[in-house]
């Protein structure tokens, strides 16, 4: 039978709980009976009263009254039988206490996240609150302070325990430590948090003035009320410290973040950002500074682009000038060095003719796009029906027009449509339009040439089907001097849709380019005015 409940009660986890419980419990019955002992029966209570009610905690049931004589071999009684149960209890619990507890441990690993100076506070909280129990209550009538005592001993049990399980290692559990860690090592540093700490200690030393004045003023009212106000008093004042420290602790470790990683900026490493953080002014900063670092890598990628496209620009300016002075050259060595009949001297001449405009309109092109990109040019902004300036500018090309296997489509409105822009500037913006559309188009295929109004803009779009493979993107047939290779077959500078570009920028309009597979679209927005 012994065996059986031995083995019973050994390596159960039930078992050892409820032995943690009843061993809780017993100490402190054991502690309020061997109390009552010890000072309820210090004087002749008989003198007052003939018998007690002995407190139903005793026999869980309704209070017997007793004479002294037998409330003390009561109570004498419930000690010793409290005293050897304890050991039975604690024996077994030893025991058992290889055991493992399920809900203990998940109560020891909740409690090992909390900061060992709240489970201390809490304890003491509870402490206060027996004490003015303790004061307030009858004799022999126990039951609460045996209550707060299991809660107390309890707590306690889970503080051991906690510290076992990490390991001893209260510098990690104390936030006290860490706080007063932080502030030395913050005041041995040079930086804003050098202030913070200052502030911080300044103001415990004022905080535990005020707690001994008032613990001093409430010790002449009444001594349990003063120590419970203090302890609300530190606890409130702990707790609010806490969080103001650890506001501003984060607030300014962020700026010295800021300040520590800016300097990966300063060294030119544009590309970094600062981690953004929360919603205030501080994070509105690093935002800042990282769109002013995304504002310079920005200029500085667009400044190594614009210089390739120099190094570009030279190399295809020279190609494309050396073309017809080569020409040129040739065809002058060929008349100053043969006998030629009139007629082919004629036809050389013409040729040198086509060549020299060839040339001219390069050098031209060359020249605009430059005063273009530069800014360095005047225009004459007016209000101009920007529809009757694409109708004159179609007309212009009537003759190439239908020479050409091309089908023009074009759909206007049947009304005036005004905008403000230099009207011979877009006709040269029109004129560049048209011209690559003649050039580039796929013979017998329609050409689309369309205005509408859309809110408050003029959309302009101008579409056909390319004649061969558009091998550029859109923002590369933008730059000045790049042609796709069939392009450079044709007549013409590569700088006209640059050029166009650059015009209606410099007129607050805008010019997009959308390219589908063969199909090329440029599209041309304006502010529509009445």
């Amino acid at each position: 039978m012994v065996t059986k409940l031995k083995n019973l009660i050994i390596n159960d986890s039930k078992a050892k709980f409820i032995l943690l419980l009843l061993l809780f419990l017993l100490v402190s019955i054991l502690f309020e009976a061997v109390y009552d002992l010890n000072n309820n029966f210090s004087y002749n209570i008989n003198c007052y009263y003939k018998e007690f009610a002995l407190p139903y905690f005793y026999f869980f049931g309704t209070p017997v009254h007793l004479s002294k004589a037998e409330l003390e071999f009561v109570c004498i009684g419930i000690i010793l039988s409290s005293f050897l149960l304890t050991i039975l209890c604690f024996t077994l619990y030893k025991k058992n206490k290889q055991t493992k507890v399920k809900f203990l441990e998940n109560v020891i690993s909740l409690f090992s996240k909390v900061k060992i100076e709240l489970t201390l506070i809490l304890t003491l909280v509870l402490l206060t609150v027996r004490f003015h129990a303790f004061t307030s209550n009858k004799m022999f009538y126990n039951t609460n302070l045996i209550i707060y005592n299991f809660i107390i001993i309890s707590i306690v049990y889970i503080i051991y325990e906690n510290i076992k399980y990490n390991n001893y290692n209260l510098k990690d559990m104390s936030i006290t430590y860490v706080f007063f860690s932080n502030l030395l090592s913050m005041y041995n540093k040079k930086t804003i948090n050098k202030k913070l700490a200052i502030v911080f200690l300044i103001s415990i030393v004022v905080q535990a003035i005020i707690q001994y004045l008032v613990l001093i003023f409430f010790m002449y009212i009444y001594y349990a009320d003063a120590i419970a106000i203090v302890i609300l008093f530190t606890l409130v004042n702990t707790v609010f410290h806490f969080y103001i420290y650890n506001f501003l602790s984060v607030k300014f470790n962020y700026i010295n973040n800021i300040s520590k990683n800016i300097k990966n900026i300063e060294n030119g490493n544009l590309k970094y950002k600062l981690e953004v953080i929360g919603d205030d002014e501080i994070s509105t900063l690093a935002k800042s500074i990282n769109n002013i670092t995304g504002g310079l890598e920005t200029a500085v990628d667009a400044n190594i682009k614009n210089e390739r496209m120099k190094a570009e620009l030279i190399t295809n300016v020279s190609h494309d000038l050396k073309t017809p002075l080569t020409s040129i050259l040739s065809y002058v060595d060929m008349l100053k060095n043969n006998d030629f009949d009139r007629e082919t001297i004629n036809d050389y001449i013409n040729i040198l003719d086509k060549k020299s405009q060839r040339l001219k309109l390069l050098i031209d092109d060359i020249f605009e796009a430059s005063k273009l990109s530069s800014g360095d040019v005047e225009f004459n902004i007016t209000k101009t029906d920007i529809r009757e300036l694409l109708i004159q500018s179609i007309v212009e090309f009537e003759d190439k027009i239908q020479n050409s296997s091309l089908d023009f489509i074009i759909e206007t409105p049947e009304y005036a449509v005004f905008t403000m822009i230099d009207g011979k500037k877009t006709w040269r913006v029109f004129e560049n339009l048209i011209c690559n559309i003649l050039k580039y188009s796929m013979p017998n295929t329609r050409v689309y040439i369309d205005m509408f109004i859309k809110e408050e803009n003029i959309i302009l779009t101008f579409k056909n089907i390319s004649n061969d493979k558009l091998n550029l993107k859109p923002e590369e047939l933008i730059e000045r001097f790049r042609r796709g290779d069939i392009s450079r077959k044709t007549d013409g500078s590569g700088l006209g849709l640059s050029i166009a570009q650059n015009i209606i920028e410099l007129e607050n309009a805008h010019m997009e380019i959308i390219i589908d597979a063969d199909l090329f679209k440029v599209m041309l927005t304006f502010r529509r005015v009445n």
